[in-house]
Protein backbone atom coordinates (compact mmCIF):
# COMPACT_ATOMS: atom_id res chain seq x y z
CA UNK A 1 0.00 0.00 0.00
CA UNK A 2 1.12 3.44 -0.86
CA UNK A 3 0.45 6.58 1.34
CA UNK A 4 1.47 9.00 -1.46
CA UNK A 5 -1.31 8.46 -3.42
CA UNK A 6 -4.00 11.65 -4.47
CA UNK A 7 -7.34 11.36 -6.62
CA UNK A 8 -9.26 14.12 -7.72
CA UNK A 9 -11.86 15.47 -10.15
CA UNK A 10 -11.77 18.62 -12.12
CA UNK A 11 -11.80 20.24 -15.17
CA UNK A 12 -8.53 19.97 -17.23
CA UNK A 13 -6.99 23.90 -18.12
CA UNK A 14 -4.14 25.37 -19.14
CA UNK A 15 -1.99 22.64 -20.91
CA UNK A 16 1.27 22.22 -22.35
CA UNK A 17 2.75 19.19 -24.50
CA UNK A 18 5.93 18.79 -25.46
CA UNK A 19 8.34 15.83 -25.78
CA UNK A 20 12.41 15.61 -25.01
CA UNK A 21 15.27 15.07 -27.13
CA UNK A 22 14.45 10.83 -25.76
CA UNK A 23 10.90 10.89 -27.16
CA UNK A 24 9.08 11.41 -23.96
CA UNK A 25 5.99 12.88 -24.24
CA UNK A 26 5.16 15.31 -21.37
CA UNK A 27 1.90 17.33 -20.83
CA UNK A 28 1.78 20.11 -17.66
CA UNK A 29 -1.24 21.54 -17.05
CA UNK A 30 -3.81 22.48 -14.50
CA UNK A 31 -6.94 21.01 -12.66
CA UNK A 32 -9.34 23.23 -11.52
CA UNK A 33 -10.83 21.38 -8.74
CA UNK A 34 -14.29 22.87 -7.25
CA UNK A 35 -14.13 23.57 -3.39
CA UNK A 36 -17.43 25.45 -2.99
CA UNK A 37 -19.43 28.51 -3.37
CA UNK A 38 -18.07 31.91 -2.14
CA UNK A 39 -20.00 32.86 0.73
CA UNK A 40 -20.10 36.86 0.11
CA UNK A 41 -20.72 35.70 -4.33
CA UNK A 42 -22.44 32.57 -3.49
CA UNK A 43 -20.11 31.98 -6.61
CA UNK A 44 -18.25 28.86 -7.61
CA UNK A 45 -14.80 28.87 -6.14
CA UNK A 46 -11.94 26.34 -8.12
CA UNK A 47 -8.67 25.63 -6.28
CA UNK A 48 -6.14 25.29 -9.85
CA UNK A 49 -3.67 22.69 -8.93
CA UNK A 50 -0.67 21.84 -11.22
CA UNK A 51 -0.10 18.49 -12.73
CA UNK A 52 2.64 16.63 -14.90
CA UNK A 53 1.82 13.37 -17.04
CA UNK A 54 4.25 11.19 -19.03
CA UNK A 55 4.11 9.27 -21.91
CA UNK A 56 0.51 6.71 -22.77
CA UNK A 57 -0.97 8.60 -19.86
CA UNK A 58 -0.16 12.40 -21.33
CA UNK A 59 -2.45 11.23 -24.81
CA UNK A 60 -5.57 10.59 -22.32
CA UNK A 61 -5.31 13.95 -20.78
CA UNK A 62 -7.62 16.42 -23.16
CA UNK A 63 -8.09 20.31 -22.08
CA UNK A 64 -11.48 21.91 -21.24
CA UNK A 65 -12.84 18.34 -20.14
CA UNK A 66 -13.96 17.50 -16.87
CA UNK A 67 -11.56 14.28 -15.37
CA UNK A 68 -10.58 11.79 -12.96
CA UNK A 69 -6.44 12.28 -11.97
CA UNK A 70 -5.30 9.45 -10.01
CA UNK A 71 -1.26 9.59 -8.99
CA UNK A 72 1.13 11.09 -6.60
CA UNK A 73 2.04 14.44 -5.22
CA UNK A 74 5.51 14.97 -6.59
CA UNK A 75 7.42 18.33 -5.06
CA UNK A 76 10.78 20.19 -5.77
CA UNK A 77 12.27 22.91 -4.82
CA UNK A 78 12.43 25.97 -7.86
CA UNK A 79 15.37 28.53 -7.71
CA UNK A 80 14.66 31.73 -7.84
CA UNK A 81 15.79 35.24 -6.22
CA UNK A 82 14.72 34.02 -2.76
CA UNK A 83 16.73 32.15 -0.46
CA UNK A 84 15.64 29.11 -0.36
CA UNK A 85 13.42 28.69 -3.78
CA UNK A 86 9.69 28.34 -4.62
CA UNK A 87 8.20 25.17 -3.21
CA UNK A 88 6.66 23.29 -6.46
CA UNK A 89 3.79 20.61 -5.75
CA UNK A 90 2.28 19.34 -8.77
CA UNK A 91 0.30 15.88 -9.17
CA UNK A 92 1.90 13.31 -11.24
CA UNK A 93 -0.76 11.98 -12.93
CA UNK A 94 -0.54 7.51 -12.99
CA UNK A 95 -3.84 7.68 -14.59
CA UNK A 96 -6.55 9.55 -15.83
CA UNK A 97 -10.47 9.04 -16.98
CA UNK A 98 -12.62 11.47 -18.82
CA UNK A 99 -16.07 12.03 -16.51
CA UNK A 100 -17.57 14.72 -19.18
CA UNK A 101 -16.76 16.40 -22.30
CA UNK A 102 -17.95 20.49 -22.75
CA UNK A 103 -21.17 20.14 -25.09
CA UNK A 104 -21.68 16.53 -25.19
CA UNK A 105 -24.83 15.51 -26.14
CA UNK A 106 -26.96 12.40 -25.72
CA UNK A 107 -30.11 11.04 -27.59
CA UNK A 108 -32.35 8.41 -25.92
CA UNK A 109 -35.60 7.69 -27.93
CA UNK A 110 -38.13 5.15 -26.49
CA UNK A 111 -36.71 2.23 -27.53
CA UNK A 112 -33.34 2.86 -25.61
CA UNK A 113 -35.90 2.16 -22.29
CA UNK A 114 -36.63 -0.97 -20.49
CA UNK A 115 -40.19 -0.55 -19.98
Amino acid sequence: MDLNEITVTGRIMQTTKQADRDGVVMVLGTVGIFKGNNKQTNKPQYSNIPFVAYNQVADFIKPDCKMLLHGRLNSYVKQDESQYGKLIVQIKVLSAYPIAQASQDVDVSDSDLPF
